[in-house]
């Protein structure tokens, strides 16, 4: 687990200086965008001594960092137009946010999250996606990523010339409401996933473990309007394990909490992710987590997550089956689980990101 910043400390400023967070995505918090606002958002504001902070915000109803924090409402107009303002640093919380400022002594940071859209689009909507991020970055002071995997893929395809691209890890979601037996759950045991219904996530690959498991149910919580939900439910119809696939689209966090809790393994297959939270969030229940090898999840995942190298079922069943053997039989595991989803912290994230605007605010 490594991450860089390359910037050196600095002591507190005698004159505080106007901070403008981005932070739209909390129209969303069920979204991982969402997430990322809420909990980074509220980790700066709690370590924060040398900035007046501000966000910037979708509705009025998003201002969930009470009234010791500034709130700019984000317009149609200013979509377009860009905002006004005196700051003196500007973050975007994730790239290809479309708002900025108008002021050009402002210092621009963004948060690269992933370039997913690499694998998504082709043609022209791939160059058009690729082309906004490269401008975004050449006007921005200071780049982070929230992964080595991202900041491997930005210099992939991007030419960055001599600008330094930090990593600054995600944080660990610790939710405080209580769990809750979902009314769904009538079975005893199962293996639980999480994520937007999407090809991305590669859920149809765990579906004829339901097969080789028979004793199993598997639930796969998450948005699920879309082609791809229901190609899994005409999959699982086809091998006969409908019965057991439950998918109840998007749950409450005391409701993902439980199922964290008592689920036999977190199954998590994506083919893209610039971090993978749900990884953490498993872990720090104490839980067995399988997930592929690819993007960001071996970071995450570390030493401590089995891995599926590919996803031919038999292969997929030995790596289970083995894993769960080796979860039962290693004393300590579960304790090694939580101790290592704790080392991402959002408080640290924060500490790294201050070090990063107290740099550029004396640029």
């Amino acid at each position: 687990m490594q991450q860089t910043t390359d910037y050196v400390t600095f002591e507190s400023m005698s004159v505080k200086k106007g901070l403008v967070l981005d932070t739209v995505k909390l129209k969303n918090l069920n979204s991982g965008l969402g997430q990322f606002c809420l909990h980074l958002g509220q980790a700066i504001q709690k370590h924060n001594q040398n900035f007046d902070l501000s966000c910037l915000i979708a509705s009025p109803t998003d201002q969930v960092f009470g009234d010791s924090m500034k709130y700019i409402v984000a317009t149609l107009w200013n979509r377009f137009w860009g905002i006004s303002n005196t700051a003196d640093i500007w973050h975007s919380f994730h790239h290809g946010s479309p708002y900025h400022t108008t002021n050009k002594k402002t210092k621009r940071i963004v948060t690269v999250h992933d370039l997913n859209f690499m694998l998504k689009y082709r043609g022209w909507k791939r160059n058009r996606e690729l082309h906004k991020l490269k401008l975004e970055i050449k006007q921005a002071d200071a780049v982070v990523a929230i992964s080595n995997f991202t900041r491997q893929e930005i210099l992939r395809y991007i030419d960055v010339g001599k600008k330094k691209i930090a990593v600054i890890y995600n944080g660990l979601n610790i939710s405080m409401a209580p769990a809750q037996k979902p009314k769904f759950i009538l079975f005893n045991k199962f293996f639980f996933s999480l994520g937007i219904i999407s090809e991305k996530k590669n859920f149809h690959v765990l579906l004829p473990l339901l097969k080789q498991k028979d004793d199993f149910s598997l639930v796969i919580a998450g948005n699920k309007n879309g082609k791809y939900a229901q190609r899994l439910m005409e999959e699982a119809k086809q091998l006969g394990v409908s019965n057991r696939l439950i998918m109840p689209g998007e749950i409450s966090e005391g409701e993902k909490l439980w199922l964290y809790q008592n689920c036999e393994a977190f199954l998590f297959p994506s083919l893209q992710e610039g971090f993978g939270l749900p990884v953490l969030e498993a872990m720090n229940e104490g839980k067995p987590v399988f997930c592929s090898n690819h993007t960001a999840l071996p970071e995450v995942g570390g030493p401590h997550a089995y891995y599926f190298t590919d996803f031919h079922p038999d292969s997929m069943e030995a790596v289970l089956s083995e894993g769960l053997a080796d979860y039962t039989a290693t004393p300590g595991k579960r304790i090694e689980l939580q101790n290592w989803a704790k080392k991402f912290s959002w408080q640290e994230a924060a500490k790294k990101y201050l070090v990063l605007y107290r740099q550029l605010a004396k640029n």
